[in-house]
């Protein structure tokens, strides 16, 4: 997989200055500056450094301690991206439907994990002709009951599918969202899809960790313990009719609580195939991904876990000050995540002047979006003039990167490296 573009931008891509038309392998000979003002505001961008550091660590941790990582695409549904993870040694691309699975075989990713129940006519018809279409390309998906065993056989059948499709016998929690309820259930949704050979390949079980929620860091960790002990129990009970040369795969999130993983993965875990299917890692955040990571270190140690970094940043400018003590910026939901955490700001920064001047505004608070307006509440310390810059971070980088069919990738001094188109 080389990713060299897909299409020519313009002027109609957002984040781009008027009169633009470039292919992404242009973008360097520009020498475009995001402070020089060279691009219009409001402007998502993925810090280099901050990427590569990402990308380099959670590879090598999982590497020396024996896991498998399916980095999930939805997070970014960016190529380039998907090109750089299985470099630093991915197993897979994870996705969370069909539409994302045909993204990644538009880009030759050879190995797909669709971390859902597929259903309906329409999605496994395009499933099915995929799977003919690419014939050494692997696909998986996940299983959680009989009726959807027997409807996922049917539909591959009656759409032409030429070959096995792996499944995963997915473990969940009652209240939480999809998966078998009881030991008893997984033994069912196990046999029924051993009874389509030509169809289905029972390739191992899955859960997902990252609903649980609690008050308390270490509540929320024992609610993890609980749900993969429920998975290890079943998985263990239905070991013993496993057939095949490879062990069986064993999946989880592990993009909030690497801790939990790396205890299950030192304990009943080995003998599988643990596979995890971490997204967030890949550019962090300043909130909710921080503040799962720095819980997960406080648990598990510093020394045991990989260290991440922020990688995205969203620059606006400070349009109206109209009352004392607020600031509006242009941005707004069209351009951010705000389904977790709204933007934090982070510094400010004159227009025109050198990063060395930049004015840290740790008091100020986005506290209110509007569509295309972001409330600035200010402590009374910030100095901030209209035409000001201003710089934010982001929580949930999956709610971020699907407002922008390209991201500037930037160096630490902001000059602009490489365009990165999304596809969602």
């Amino acid at each position: 997989m080389t990713y060299r573009g897909y299409n020519m931008l313009d002027q109609t891509t957002k984040g781009l200055p008027y009169g633009s038309r470039l292919w992404r392998t242009e973008v360097a000979s520009k020498h475009w500056n995001v402070l020089r003002g060279n691009l219009p505001f409001p402007l998502l961008v993925l810090k280099e450094s901050a990427l590569e550091h990402n990308l380099r660590a959670m590879a090598e941790w999982c590497s020396s301690r024996g896991l498998l990582l399916a980095p999930h695409g939805k997070t970014t549904m960016c190529p380039q991206i998907f090109e750089r993870q299985l470099a630093h040694g991915a197993w897979a691309i994870t996705v969370a439907n069909v539409a994302q699975a045909q993204v990644c075989l538009s880009f030759g990713i050879k190995r797909i994990l669709i971390a859902n129940q597929v259903s309906g006519a329409g999605n496994l018809r395009s499933l099915a002709a995929g799977m003919n279409d690419v014939p050494d390309a692997e696909f998986y998906c996940l299983v959680d009951s009989v009726p959807g065993v027997r409807h996922l056989a049917v539909e591959l059948e009656r759409s032409g599918a030429r070959r096995q499709l792996n499944v995963l016998v997915e473990w969940g929690r009652t209240g939480w969202r999809t998966g078998v309820r009881s030991d008893a259930d997984g033994v069912q949704v196990f046999e029924e899809a051993k009874k389509f050979p030509r169809f289905l390949k029972v390739a191992g079980f899955e859960a997902f960790e990252g609903l649980a929620s609690a008050t308390e860091a270490s509540d929320e960790a024992k609610e993890v313990d609980t749900l993969f002990d429920g998975l290890m129990t079943m998985s263990a009970r239905l070991r013993s009719a496993w057939s095949g040369p490879d062990l069986p795969v064993l999946s989880i999130g592990g993009s909030a609580f690497l801790d939990r993983v790396l205890h299950l993965s030192q304990g009943e875990g080995a003998g599988y195939r643990i596979v995890l299917r971490s997204g967030c890692y890949v550019t962090h955040d300043h909130g909710t991904y921080r503040r799962k990571h720095e819980a997960a270190l406080a648990r598990g140690g510093p020394s045991n876990l990989p260290e991440f970094t922020p990688a995205l940043e969203l620059w606006s400018y400070v349009q109206s000050m109209p009352d004392v003590g607020r600031a509006f910026l242009t941005f707004g939901k069209r351009d951010c995540a705000y389904d977790v955490d709204l933007p934090v700001p982070l510094f400010s920064l004159a227009e025109g002047a050198d990063l060395g001047s930049a004015r840290m505004i740790a008091g100020a608070q986005v506290d209110k979006l509007n569509d295309q307006h972001a409330y600035l509440s200010l402590s009374g310390d910030e100095k901030l003039s209209i035409g000001d810059l201003v710089c934010c971070g982001i929580s949930h980088p999956c709610t971020a990167f699907d407002k922008w069919r390209v991201i500037p990738v930037v160096d630490d001094a902001y000059n602009i490296l490489d365009l990165y188109e999304t596809f969602f």
